[in-house]
């Protein structure tokens, strides 16, 4: 059967935007500001409601209560039930007050006709590939960001996942792909990190519009959503868009505070901050960036240091996020396993899986010296592939950073605001360099890059000439982005559109898809798989295990011989091994685990089964 463009819609971007938007709306009922614009409070009140949302079905899995189509239900329930007659009542008071001539905004300029349409025709590309079912090239999403939510609707909730230490991440964004999920449809969930991404534009917007230069906007905006890398993020589900968002929320919030010096201002800023480190650990170092800045900003403004507004913005925001952190203590003892292990220790970790991990990470990016730092405007532009996964060369990341150095040299006109937050941008980058160099973590830095770029550029009647050269710059990087994405449009086009079958979509853009369905079909319901050379399992209905070496400690063992090794398996429980002789190494370089799979295939103790390619991926029957 081919996917409905409507049905999808209605179903998993109007359902949660809905159920987030009345969450949030009611969340703020009393403590947002009467004057707000309709779209400031449209993305505040989404925002914000679909964090709430998520920790609902937090709240249902530590229960176990999140079985079956009940979180699907709970969504639609919210959204009925607070969604559509808050969003209806505020639309009706805003249309009475248009009536009576009161609040009526003016109507918009041709400029911006043009800019809502060009931003519509870029937001439609990027939704066919949105639209299409998890395929080869959403790794992390097959591997864990769906995976692991799916295992938790099948368990009624929490439960440890021994096998991969991602388990034990802040799940934020991941249980809000439990609805979708519950109804067998994965491709619904990524409509929730569509929506996470069209957020950060809008949020982009009102950000620059109420404390900058209202007339920066479209640029900003053009500047973040013509980003090749942001453009992809936003086909898939991943969560990197919805640290984004939540970054410029908080900050967005935080500058409110330091106009009216409002606490209702600092309290929403610390829970856009928790949610921003709800959804993965990096996002955690965002809390002392805010309250850094905090502190510094009173300093520079002439005012005497309270220490009570930093504490509280630091102890709501490590409140809203501390359930993830408490989860990962109590199932592994360790906060936030399975890094600092030498501090905290960890359930099954040891200081040899940790100092793989850590050198892993640190192979990403060109070098983490002074010189490696100053020349990443360069790097980060021509030599992307840098920074990114063997195999990813479409997520460019563009010449935003390389554009915006001189620019920021040139400038004269700086606020304090904008100072502040060219601090706060500075930091982000320090501390992505200091830990990881892949640069899809850069994605909330790029949002607020962008916020500076196009600010600084409206600051000085200087720059005339120099707005019109980014703005050239950033739409022909938009145009590039959606040339790098046609390859994904043109394959998920004929799924979307209902010419092709989901099945026969998988087969071709999964290269494990027609073994895992192998497997579903001919294997015994208990039969356990243990994956070798991949991980995506999403598509796999039978229990399986990360079996390479690295992954986990139950299999990052050392063995004598294939038959130690095959026994070794079979005390697992395991039935069936997968491999995928893609990423495998070839046999004459295979060391450690990969060697055995090799022995054990040519001493038959791995016998295969099925009609797969054999020199791609195979399935094999324990013996």
């Amino acid at each position: 059967m081919g996917v409905s463009i409507p049905n999808f819609i209605c179903a998993f971007l109007v359902v949660p935007t809905l159920a987030g938007c009345g969450l949030g709306r009611l969340a703020r009922r009393s403590w947002r500001f009467k004057d707000e614009p309709a779209l400031d409070r449209f993305v505040l009140d989404t925002a914000l409601g679909l964090g709430m949302l998520s920790f609902v079905f937090f709240t249902m899995a530590a229960l176990h209560l999140l079985s079956g189509i009940a979180v699907y239900m709970v969504c639609v329930a919210l959204a009925l039930a607070l969604g559509v007659p808050l969003v209806a009542c505020d639309a009706g008071l805003g249309i009475v007050d248009w009536v009576k001539g009161k609040n009526r905004p003016p109507m918009p300029s041709w400029k911006t006709v043009v800019w809502v349409i060009l931003f519509s025709c870029l937001a439609l590309v990027v939704l066919i590939p949105a639209m299409a079912p998890p395929s080869g090239s959403d790794w992390d999403s097959l591997a864990y960001h769906l995976s692991i939510p799916k295992l938790y609707l099948q368990h009624g909730g929490f439960y440890y996942v021994d096998y991969t230490s991602h388990s034990n991440f802040p799940f934020l964004v991941e249980m809000l792909y439990t609805p979708a999920l519950s109804i067998n449809d994965p491709a619904g969930a990524k409509m929730v990190h569509y929506l996470y991404g069209v957020l950060l534009v809008l949020a982009v917007v009102m950000l620059v519009r109420k404390h900058f230069a209202p007339k920066a906007a479209p640029l900003a905006a053009l500047a973040i959503a013509g980003m090749p890398i942001v453009m992809w993020d936003a086909t898939t589900a991943y969560i990197d868009l919805a640290t984004a968002l939540y970054t410029i929320v908080a900050v967005y919030l935080l500058l409110d505070y330091f106009n009216k010096t409002e606490l209702r201002s600092l309290v929403w800023c610390g829970v856009a901050a928790g949610f921003a480190a709800s959804t993965k650990m990096t996002g955690l170092t965002l809390i002392p960036i805010l309250v850094m800045w905090l502190v510094i900003d009173r300093w520079f403004a002439g005012k005497r240091v309270e220490w009570k507004p930093a504490l509280l913005l630091a102890g709501v925001g490590l409140l809203v996020c501390s359930p993830w952190y408490i989860k990962s203590l109590i199932y592994t003892g360790n906060p936030v396993y399975p890094f600092f292990y030498s501090i905290f220790g960890g359930k099954d970790w040891t200081q040899e899986l940790a100092h793989n991990y850590t050198i892993s990470q640190a192979l990403f990016g060109v070098g983490h010296d002074l010189a490696s730092f100053m020349l990443l405007p360069f790097d980060l532009t021509f030599r992307w592939t840098e920074f990114c996964d063997k195999g990813q060369s479409w997520l460019v990341v563009g010449p935003i950073l390389l554009v915006a150095v001189p620019l920021l040299f040139a400038a004269k006109c700086w606020s304090r605001k904008l100072k502040g937050l060219l601090l706060f941008f500075l930091a982000q980058m320090a501390v992505w360099f200091a830990l990881t160099e892949q640069g899809r973590y850069l994605i909330p830095a790029f949002a607020i890059l962008a916020v500076i770029t196009a600010a600084v550029a409206y600051s000085d009647e200087r720059f005339r000439i120099t707005r019109i050269a980014l703005y050239v710059t950033f739409a022909a990087t938009a145009l590039f982005g959606v040339w790098v994405l046609m390859p994904f449009i043109r394959s998920a086009a004929p799924v979307v559109f209902g010419s092709e079958t989901t099945d026969h979509y998988l087969a071709r853009t999964v290269p494990v898809y027609l073994a895992e369905k192998w497997i579903n079909d001919h294997s015994l319901a208990d039969a356990k798989v243990a994956l070798f050379g991949d991980t995506r399992g999403f598509y796999l209905e039978r229990d399986y295990v990360w079996a390479d070496w690295g992954h986990n400690k139950r299999f990052t063992r050392r063995f004598v011989s294939a038959d130690e090794f095959v026994s070794y398996l079979k005390r697992q429980g395991i039935t069936h091994a997968m491999v995928n002789f893609r990423v495998l190494p070839s046999p004459g370089s295979a060391t450690g685990t990969a060697k055995l799979v090799y022995e054990a295939i040519d001493q038959k103790r791995f016998e295969r089964v099925g009609d797969m390619e054999p020199t791609t991926v195979g399935v094999y029957k324990i013996r």
